[in-house]
Parts: structure tokens; sequence; C-alpha cells
């Protein structure tokens, strides 16, 4: 009757052995496929690229690439390196915003060990003369930190011991357990702030460095919007020294027909000869400069690196003369409350001081003494193939058959609980670390209430600067249109003076050279206001607005 018990059991137990070994042979297929693809997806970072030159065909029209201020700004924001520069600042900020949630991520451990031992007996009570054993132990442990202070530890055993000791009463012995344990901080640690603290640091990271990457890159546009005002004003010189070449050579013409007429000495016809090959080449050197202050632009939008357009000539849309009314100055009073209001300097300076604070506190906890809670629940099972109490004592008895399932029944049945819970405290006498990582903190804090005064300081001077600059350039440009209006006229009538002969050659080509330096005096006027206008702009951190641009420092224009 044994016997045929047994021979029941083994052949449940060999059944559930195949049943196990069909479900991972099913199984393998897909965990092979799902293997490599967690690992790709948990273990590798994608790989960061230049995104390609864009936007720059859609310019393209019948004078090659066509392009106003905004456009040419935008075409910046998508095309040049430095704003990918600026920006993977604050991608590597937001990489460390992954770091700092590591102290929350779950934990999950699985473990197997199987151990087989032969050990001679000295005695009767070991159950036999030689002691065969055999332990198998299987375990999943699963740890959480919770955000709300608690530390969760969960946890799954199962030990399989078998023998040839004819004294146990379970002989194999499947013994389970599960427990479940909370741990609650009460002093240090509470609301898990030491662990909260680097997530929250790195937090706050992410938005000071996407503050300090919006500042490179406005002043990236500014030089930018410079460059492009500069390029302007060298195209506008290029007419202004057409005219004068234009005005010389209606002279070196008199004089032709003067001498031929023998109203002219031959040797008075080298000073309009010399205007004029002046004039010619300061017309070259103006063609230069505008040659290139169009290769700065076309590095500015990447043109220079495109086979098929570096060679486009570039037409600038917008001239540097101002339009009424877009002087875009405010009362002083205003456009300082607006700066310090808006400027991402002051942002970032005051989100890091939000910071500090955030130090201080964790610091000041990590001086508390360390008490902690932990309350303790589980159960146990038992199973496996039972010998009778009383086939021990020799009086016979039926073996009754039993495995793994018999355990986990009583197991998730709580028939054998325990629970329980404890209380520890830590109380350091002193704890130099954290005492000078608190001293520390107040220093930059300090520190950083220090640079935030600096960087108010000097967002009141730069506002007050661009004032005095685009107040300036208005009156400047009043004055250099006064100037070449009163030139002109003054070399319309040094024209008709000279055809009457009442002024010498001399006295006429200077009036033209006059007339030259005023238009050239007013052209350097208007493009030192449209500069003045997009300095401004940035001091009272209106410049995007303006041109209706809005630029995110992760994701681009």
């Amino acid at each position: 009757m044994n016997l045929k018990l047994e021979k029941i059991g083994s052949r449940k137990r060999h059944r559930g052995w195949l049943a196990l070994a069909a479900a991972l042979a099913l199984s393998l297929p897909a965990a092979g496929q799902a293997l490599p693809n967690y690992l790709a997806r948990h273990f590798q970072l994608p790989p960061l690229r230049l995104s390609p030159i864009a936007g720059l065909s859609r310019r393209v029209g019948k004078h090659g690439l066509e392009l106003s201020l905004r456009q040419f700004l935008l075409l910046v924001l998508r095309n040049d390196p430095q704003i990918h520069l600026d920006r993977l600042q604050v991608s590597s900020a937001a990489a460390q915003v992954l770091s700092a949630r590591a102290p929350f991520d779950p934990q999950l451990s699985l473990a197997f060990n199987s151990q087989r031992k032969l050990e001679p007996q000295y005695t009767q009570l070991g159950g036999a003369s030689t002691l065969n054993s055999l332990g198998q132990s299987s375990s999943i442990n699963f740890t959480q930190a919770l955000p709300t202070g608690q530390n969760i530890t969960a946890g799954f055993t199962s030990n399989r011991y078998s023998t040839n000791s004819q004294f146990n009463l379970f002989n194999p012995s499947i013994a389970t357990g599960l427990t479940l344990s909370i741990t609650e901080p009460l002093l240090r640690n509470r609301g898990n702030l030491l662990l909260k603290e680097p997530l929250r640091q790195a937090q706050g990271g992410v938005l000071v460095a996407s503050d300090q990457s919006r500042v490179q890159i406005a002043d990236l546009l500014v030089s930018a919007a410079e460059a492009y005002w500069n390029a302007s004003g060298a195209r506008q010189a290029i007419q202004v020294q057409q005219s004068a070449l234009a005005l010389a050579q209606r002279s070196y013409h008199h004089d032709q027909r003067a001498l031929k007429l023998g109203a002219l000495a031959p040797m008075d016809i080298y000073q309009s000869q010399a205007q004029v090959a002046r004039t010619k080449l300061a017309l070259l050197q103006a063609q230069a400069a505008y040659e290139e202050s169009l290769d700065s632009l076309r590095r500015f939008i990447g043109a220079d690196l495109n086979p098929k357009l570096r060679n486009l000539p570039i037409t600038l849309e917008d001239a540097p003369e101002p339009q009424p009314g877009a002087s875009p100055r405010l009362p002083l009073s205003q456009a300082l409350a607006a700066a310090l209001g808006r400027r991402p300097e002051l942002l970032a300076a005051r989100r890091q001081l939000l910071l500090d604070d955030l130090s201080e506190t964790a610091a000041r906890n990590r001086l508390r003494p360390e008490l902690d809670l932990s309350g303790l629940y589980g159960s146990s099972g038992l199973g496996g193939d039972q010998i009778p109490a009383s086939s021990l004592l020799g009086a016979g008895g039926t073996l009754q058959p039993g495995g793994l399932s018999d355990s986990l029944g009583q197991l998730f049945r709580f028939h054998a609980p325990f629970y329980g819970f404890s209380l520890q405290l830590n109380l350091p006498f002193r704890n130099s670390a954290a005492a000078a990582s608190l001293a520390n903190s107040y220093i930059q804090h300090s520190r950083d209430r220090a640079q935030l005064r600096d960087q108010q300081q000097s967002v009141t001077q730069s506002v007050r600067q661009a004032d005095t600059e685009l107040r300036m350039a208005d009156e400047e440009i009043q004055a250099a249109r006064v100037a070449l209006d009163l030139t002109r006229k003054n070399v319309d009538a040094a024209h008709q003076k000279y055809l009457l002969g009442t002024t010498t050659l001399f006295e006429y080509l200077q009036q033209q050279s006059q007339l030259s330096d005023a238009e050239t005096a007013l052209l350097q006027a208007e493009i030192a206001w449209q500069v003045a206008a997009v300095r401004y702009r940035r001091a009272d951190w209106t410049l995007l607005s303006s041109l209706h641009l809005h630029v995110s420092p992760l994701l681009g224009p």
C-alpha cells in the first residue's frame, strides 16, 4: 500500500515537471526575442545626432536666398550648431533627473540555491549512519521606497529538504514563507526628504539650465541680428559709393570737355581723375566688405555646408532705415520693471535660491537622530510527503503524499501567520559630516544671494545702457538727416558755382567728398539704430515676442 502511494505521488511529480518543462519550451522563443528588446530599451541611450540643415530651400527665389530678419533668425535657430550645444546642456541636466530617481526604483531579486551533504553520524539521533541530505532554496524579494517616506519589502521563500533520516516527519519537506514589512522614518529622513532632495535638486537644475540656455540663445540671436544689419548696411554702403562714383565721374567728364575746349589747364585734370580713382577704390572695398558679411550670414544659417546653396547670392529684404513709429523704447521705470520680472538670468538665480533652501532643510534633517518604526506581517506553510509519528515509533502507518501545492495552500490561507513591530533609535553623539554640509549650504546660500544682487544690477545697467543707446541713435539719425540735406544743397550750390567759374575744382571735389561722408554717416546711424533696437529688446526681453518666435531649449523653434 505504501509503495502504491509512493508511485502515485511520483507520477504526480513527474507530470508536474513535464508540464513545467513544456511551458518553458514554449516560452523560450518569446523570451529570446523579448530579452534583447528589454536590454535595448533600458540599458542603451538613443544616439544624439545633429539635425540636417533645414528650411533653406524654401527661401530660394529669383534673386537667390531671400531673407528677412525674422526668417534669417528662424533659420539660425534651426541650423546653427551653437544652438544644439546650448540645448545639450539642458539634456544633460535632464539626464541627472533620471539618475536622481534611482533610490525610488523598485528592486526585484530572485535566487536559487542547491546543496547536497553527506555527513557520517556518531549518534543514533541523526536517523542514519551516514546522513544524506539535499537542500534546495528559492527566494523572491521586492523592495520599494515610496515618495511618502515608507520603505516596503516583500519576500517569498521556498525551501525543499530531503534526507534519509528516519526521524523526519516530512520527507521531502517543502516550507514556504511570505513576508511583508514596512519601515517608517519618524525623525531623520521623515517623508523621504533625504531621498527626495537629490531628485528635487536635479529637477530644479533642469529649470536653471533651461533659463541659462535661453540666455545663451538670446545672445546668439543678438549677434546674428547684428550681423544681418551689418550686411544690410554694407549693401547700402555700396549704393552710397556708387552715387559718389557717379558724381565724381560727372565732374571728370566736365573737366575733360573743358580741357578739350582749352578752358582747363592739362595739370588740373588730375584732381578729378584722382577723385574717380579714390571713389572706385572705396566702392571695391565696400563690395568686399559686403561679400564678407554675406559669408558670415551663410555660416549662421548653415548655407556654407550645402554645396548647392553656398554660392547662391543672398538678398536681404529688410533695409536699415527704421520705419516710422518702430522705436521699442518705453519709459525707463516700466522697462526696468519688465526686465527684472522677465529676464531668465534672474529667474535662474531665484530658482537657485529655492534649491539652496532645500539643501539647508536636508542638511538640518541629517543632524536629527534616526528613529525608525517597522511593522512585519507574514505567513508560512509546510508540505511534502508526511510520515506519521506512529511509523517513527515502529507502530506502522500510512504515508500521506504532499507537495508544493499543500505548502502554498497553507501559506495563502494564513494558517500559520506571524506579525510584530520594532522601534529602532540611532543617536549619534556627533555628526561632523552633516554639520559641515549644513555650513556649506549656508555659504552657498549667501553666495547665491550675492550673485542674485549682482545679476539685478547687471540687468538694471544693461536696460539703462540700451535705453541710452537707442535714444542717442534716434538723435543721431535726426542730426545725420539734417546734415545730409544741407550737404546736398551745398553740393548743388558748389556745382552751379563751378559751372559759373566762381569756385575752384578743389573746393567742388571737397564738397563731393563731404556728401559721401554725410551719406555714410546717415547709413551708420541707421545701422546703429537697428542694432540698438535689437539690444534694447534683448535687455527688456521682448526680442523673441517682437519677432513672433518661440524658443524651447529642448525642442527647438
